[in-house]
This record gives C-alpha cells, sequence and structure tokens, in this order.
C-alpha cells in the first residue's frame, strides 16, 4: 500500500513540536556550574597548560585556528585531557569544567 505524502504544513507541525525539546537537550549538554568548573580548572588543569602553552596556560583556548569548534568537541577535549592526565575527575565535574571553559573562552551555544 502507498504510503501517503507528507504535507508541508504537516512537516512544519512536527518541526516546530521538536525544537523546544531540542533546546531543552542542549541545556542538559551544559548542565555543569561553571563556578565549579572554575576551581576545578585552576586546581586540575592550569599548570599542565601553562607547561604547554606558556603565560597563563589559557592561550591554548584561544589559539587560532582553535582545535576545539563545538560543544561536543569541548566535551571529549574535557574526557581526553582527563583520561591523558589521569586526573580523576567525575561526569559532575567533567560538566563544571566545560561550563567554565564554554562560558569564558568558547562561547558555544
Amino acid at each position: 500500500m502507498k504510503q501517503p505524502t507528507p504535507s508541508i504544513a504537516s512537516i512544519l507541525i512536527m518541526v516546530t513540536t521538536l525544537l523546544p525539546s531540542f533546546s531543552a537537550a542542549q541545556g542538559v549538554l551544559l548542565a555543569g556550574d561553571a563556578e565549579s568548573g572554575a576551581s576545578i580548572y585552576k586546581d586540575n588543569c592550569m599548570s599542565c597548560h601553562v607547561d604547554q602553552f606558556g603565560g597563563d596556560g589559557s592561550s591554548v583556548m584561544t589559539r587560532d585556528p582553535r582545535i576545539v569548534n563545538s560543544i561536543e568537541g569541548l566535551m571529549g577535549q574535557v574526557a581526553r585531557c582527563n583520561a591523558m592526565t589521569s586526573a580523576g575527575l567525575d561526569s559532575d565535574q567533567e560538566d563544571d569544567l566545560v561550563a567554565y571553559l564554554n562560558e569564558t573562552w568558547y562561547h558555544f551555544e
């Protein structure tokens, strides 16, 4: 049996229904606490960044071109650094760190 082709109106209704849930999902991605993330950065990340990149270490986040270009990329980079340095951050601490880095340097939405 042939399936009916959806109308443009039904597609628009479906898209506008799904957009709010997509925005809510993005909010979940950034559920960390930036203030806590600042302390985590200072205690666990900053010294390595200073050793590797000089100055206050922030040039790793501000270099051109950036290696991290999305919130998902930032989350992955934080997880890689956590594993590489054996920092032992749990997932909540990683979320806090992502929130801090994003708020301070990256500004992904």
